[in-house]
């Protein structure tokens, strides 16, 4: 236990120590009693605490305030918790307790990390109250996406997937942690095979603002690995972040819960997705509860493997500028996405759900009920923007508001089913725009269809358009059909069996029927 007060420690003295630092015995607490450590001087030290291959150790009660000298991995940094390739025993129980720390220049403030060659673990780490300040120059390299400037990273050497049953790193628990981390990249990084984990009311504001630039890894929150296993992210609080509130690419097990996300300003994703909350081709998600505010786009899910099993329910998002949530596949044929619940009001500039299939990557098995998009801009609605053969897309109970096509699926090839939709033209639609537009729809099966205050442009545009069309109606329009497939004159597309066209207008036949490889007038 330190006597309570200010100590100014040599950075010439630490260094001298070497890699280890202060190291850290077995069963030992550091209590520092409230007491403040400045590192003073312009030497490079590596650790200030190390502790390696030992169990129950612990930290608390204490500021560091480092002196922002690193040149690279593994020096720089406040302290490591480590399992080094030589043990011959796993460790467990590594707990901080009301950390502060302050004007670091580590690739990672603090370091929990398994380099086990074999199946030894790193277990029962707890991170409690950790806070974090970044000053001016803490970041080691703003403009390399490769350099890493964050708070914490929970990390093993276990990166590829077939190295899933060695160095794990399992229960992490990181509870009440707060930074300010405009002059670094990063609060909390889960980097490789970490398991059955979890990250509670972090609240990270300004990741990378400076300390980075756009498309370098400025993620307030980080699950990165294949071999990552059920890692859960509840309550965060993540203001103003760069690149990416949460970004989570690989691995599988991803549980996200009431996260608030402001203020993601990055729009540079030609190569990596930016978002208040990117998925990048993880398994098994669970996004829940949350609100979403001024984004560049709200949820980038990014879908790979057959059934995924990508879940999103009951988020609220306001005011993106380019999409709500914005839906794509990592390669051809993958699928499994449920969306429920959502409330999307997007900005002048955004759609508010888009999914930019096309016959490389596209999206299977995805079904969208009890949701409302909305948007200022054009389009509410896009699916598909050139022809795709997805497959098993659902749209149930769903309102899409917009100025000109609150829905459009484009040359979508793959079978589509909407039943209960209510597609609603703000300000009385846009000349040149139709309300439905499903021109060179494949399969599509439309079944309760209500079009709402439409004055201008046309109602639907169904023109080379594959399917069967029941119970559509209009309210308080003034606009009529683009086509005649609509039921006016016999459809000339082929049908299906069970195909249904009905007569939108009075006269003719109330309904074609498709038997026998034609349309047959009923009624």
């Amino acid at each position: 236990m330190f006597r309570r007060g200010v100590y100014n420690w040599s950075s010439a003295d630490l260094k001298a120590l070497g890699h280890p630092g202060i190291a850290v015995p077995a069963n030992c607490t550091v209590d520092g009693n409230g007491s403040v450590i400045n590192i003073t001087g312009s030497d490079q030290i590596y650790y200030v605490f190390t502790a390696t291959d030992v169990s129950r150790v612990a930290v608390a009660d204490l500021t560091v305030i480092g002196n922002s000298v690193s040149n690279g991995y593994n020096n720089g940094a406040f302290m490591k918790f480590a399992l080094s390739a030589a043990a011959t025993e796993g460790i467990d129980t590594f707990t901080l307790d009301t950390i502060e720390l302050q004007n670091f220049k580590a690739p990672w403030w603090v370091l929990v990390y398994n380099e086990s060659p074999s199946n030894l673990e790193i277990q029962h780490v707890r991170i409690n109250g950790l806070r974090g300040i970044s000053r001016p120059g803490n970041s080691l390299d703003p403009a390399n996406i490769g350099a890493n400037a964050g708070l914490i990273a929970i990390s093993s050497i276990a990166k590829e997937p077939a190295d899933a049953g060695r160095a794990i790193v399992r229960d992490v628990i990181v509870t009440g942690f707060y930074a300010e981390a405009a002059h670094i990249k990063q609060g909390i990084i889960f980097n490789y095979n970490v398991h059955d984990s979890e990250i509670s009311g972090a609240v990270v504001h300004n990741a990378g603002l400076v300390g980075g630039q756009d498309d370098t890894g400025c993620y307030a929150l980080q699950v990165y690995g294949a071999n990552n296993r059920d890692i859960r992210i509840t309550d965060p609080v993540l203001i103003s972040p760069r690149d990416n509130g949460i970004y989570a690419a690989n691995g599988s097990g991803l549980v996200i819960q009431n996260a608030m996300v402001r203020g993601q300003s990055s729009t540079a994703d030609a190569t990596l997705p930016k978002a208040g909350i990117s998925i990048n081709g993880v398994r098994d998600v669970a996004i829940s509860g949350g609100t979403f505010n001024n984004n560049v786009t709200d949820l980038y899910l990014g879908v790979r493997g057959k059934g995924a099993n990508v879940n999103v329910q009951s988020v609220r998002c306001a005011a993106a500028s380019k999409a709500g949530i914005w839906l794509q596949g990592a390669a051809a044929g993958v699928g499994g996405v449920t969306i429920t619940g959502v409330r999307v009001a997007a900005g002048a500039t955004a759609r508010a759900l888009y999914s930019p299939n096309d016959t490389v990557h596209y999206v299977n098995d995805v079904r969208i009920a009890n949701c409302d998009f909305a948007t200022t801009y054009l389009t509410a609605v896009e699916v598909s923007a050139s022809p795709t053969p997805a497959r098993n897309w659902s749209f149930s109970n769903v309102t899409c508001t917009s100025r000109g096509t609150p829905f459009q699926a484009y040359q979508f090839g793959g079978r589509m089913t909407i039943q209960g939709m209510r597609l609603v033209l703000s300000g009385g639609g846009t000349a040149g725009y139709s309300a439905f537009r499903c021109f060179g729809a494949g399969m599509m099966i439309v079944d309760g269809l209500t079009i709402v205050g439409q004055r201008t442009g046309t109602t639907m545009d169904t023109r080379n358009f594959v399917g069967s069309m029941t119970n559509i109606r209009s309210e308080n329009c003034s606009t009529r059909p683009a086509a005649a497939s609509e039921g006016t004159i016999r459809p000339t597309f082929p049908g299906f069996p069970g195909a249904r066209i009905q007569n939108l207008e009075p006269g003719a036949h109330r309904e074609w029927r498709w038997r026998d490889g034609e349309w047959v007038g009923v009624g």
